[in-house]
């Protein structure tokens, strides 16, 4: 006869093991445009024991809050349909206020931290996430049980291989260019500033160095079609590399 708690014993671990995550059954609401940010820090969250929904616009995220509560609210700075600051302050004085706002920002933290702190952000954290350890601080930081949580993990994560994040990498370049593509005969300097911000998170994320340099030049006249060339040439080696994977 078979023994229901044998059987039952790896499930039983499994959940002990979620348990033990230090930010086990946190929800999160992610507003964020970058699919490739969105995925490090989905991946990050997925080994904290969280979970996490993710809008790509303000407008998005107020469809989301408008049925949905999470814990920790995780904002850009910087979305294709307005200032994510304005969010932030949204949500601090509404009726009903979030407090777990975190501020996200791939520009230097100096730069914006203090309008972000004024806006209501209980927490700021500077893109690229530099660990899972940095993740995990900053969550914790503005979740008011955070003391009867386990400590950060000490491991660290290595994300740049995972194939999601390659995927959404190429899926951002792509975007991109697209907004480009159309900016540029325009002569659009708002979007093609955006598609600079943008690609230069992106690239500072990854470690492209070379990418996030051609969108800080993107502010000057010619940056915009050197940006352009630069993610064609990003997309059309992305396309080998994957080739040479599958075939």
């Amino acid at each position: 006869m078979s023994d229901p708690l044998a059987e039952a014993e790896p499930g039983l671990r499994a959940s002990a093991g979620l348990r033990r995550q230090c930010l086990f059954a946190v929800t999160i609401l992610l507003v964020e445009d970058s699919r490739s940010a969105s995925e490090a820090i989905r991946l990050f969250a997925a080994e904290s024991g969280a979970r996490v929904r993710r809008a790509d616009s303000l407008h998005a995220a107020s469809r989301h809050l408008a049925i949905y509560r999470p814990n920790v609210v995780m904002v850009d700075l910087g979305l294709p349909d307005g200032d994510g600051l304005a969010l932030v302050r949204h949500l601090a004085s509404a009726a009903t206020p979030i407090s777990a706002i975190v501020a996200l920002s791939g520009h230097e933290r100096g730069a914006w931290q203090a309008a972000a702190t004024l806006a209501g952000a209980a927490a700021c954290l500077e893109k690229p996430i530099p660990s899972l350890r940095a993740f995990q601080e900053c969550v914790l930081s503005v979740l008011p049980d955070s003391d009867t949580r386990r400590a950060p993990d000490e491991r660290d994560v290595a994300l740049v291989p995972r194939a999601s994040l390659r995927t959404a990498f190429e899926e951002d370049l792509r975007r991109s260019r697209a907004l480009l593509a159309e900016a540029l005969p325009a002569g659009d300097a708002e979007t093609i500033a955006y598609c600079a911000q943008f690609v230069g998170s992106v690239g500072e994320m990854l470690g492209d160095r070379d990418l996030a340099a051609a969108a800080r030049r993107a502010a000057h006249p010619t940056g915009g079609p050197l940006l352009a060339a630069a993610l064609t040439a990003r997309i059309e080696a992305h396309g080998v590399a994957r080739a040479a994977t599958t075939g």
